[in-house]
């Protein structure tokens, strides 16, 4: 197997998002947990990946952008950390940005894709088909109009594991559950291996337990998934990111610090 490296990685800050452990993981207490919402900025030499982008701008001025979640979720953001001021400040431009992985299209995930017009799209199969058509109970969790400005964009959609550069660096995985096409990011760094796995789980502890969410998709694919995660992390000796982990945000760089 290819054993190429990605240069660098910055994990930019953007929105946290106040919630009940018991939206997050079964078996969660009522207990709220503050949760960081990051996109990640990755170095290739064939160009800049980014992984998800965080929540839309309008957010940072009006929770209410997101309908009555957002009344209900309470929101700390500001203007210098959406997705374009983080980069910016990094000293690259919007354009520089050649491909976007994204986890999934939930409204805390998907609300800088706009930004990137001219770059190209990865994502599981069956997520944007849901996104523009989810069942009822979770039409919340999708804005659409973070959707409709990328209608005409580049977009790949992968149904199997993909070497993205066919170097080793960058693995597209599938681990679905959450959402129809959730999907994890395997990043090949010089010095460690990190897996970036979005919302295929929200806590370490759900993580451990094997403890699934309340408003996953499929609960089996997302036990699966989950077991998929811990497997990689133990025989290949990866380090797992949970995106909104208060306990994974804490303890690893975030920018302008890189991750080598």
């Amino acid at each position: 197997m290819a054993e190429g490296k990605v240069k660098r990685m910055w994990a930019l800050p953007n929105a946290e998002i106040t919630a009940p452990k018991s939206l997050l993981m079964h078996g969660g207490t009522n207990d709220l947990v503050s949760l960081p919402c990051p996109a990640y900025l990755i170095e290739h030499q064939k160009g800049l990946v980014l992984f998800d982008t965080g929540c839309h701008p309008k957010v940072a001025d009006d929770p209410g952008y997101w309908g009555e979640i957002g009344k209900v979720l309470p929101v700390k953001y500001t203007r210098d950390l959406t997705l374009d001021n983080q980069i910016k400040a990094l000293g690259y431009k919007l354009d520089d940005i050649k491909y976007v992985v994204v986890s999934h299209l939930h409204l805390d995930h998907s609300g800088g894709l706009y930004m990137f017009p001219n770059a190209r799209f990865i994502i599981g199969r069956d997520e944007l088909r849901y996104a523009y058509w989810p069942d009822p109970d979770r039409q919340w969790a999708f804005i659409l109009e973070d959707l409709l400005p990328t209608r005409k964009f580049k977009w790949i959609e992968l149904d199997t594991d993909f070497d993205l550069f066919d170097d080793g660096s960058l693995h597209f995985l599938k681990t679905p559950g959450h959402t129809p096409g959730e999907c994890s990011l395997f990043v090949r760094l010089p010095n460690r291996k990190i897996l970036l796995i979005g919302d295929t789980t929200h806590l370490r502890e759900a993580l451990e337990n094997e403890a699934t969410m309340p408003i996953d998709y499929d609960p089996a694919e997302a036990t699966l998934s989950l077991k998929r995660i811990k497997a990689i992390r133990d025989l290949q000796d990866a380090t797992v990111w949970i995106s909104h982990d208060p306990e994974d945000w804490a303890e690893f760089p975030h920018a302008p610090k890189a991750i080598e």
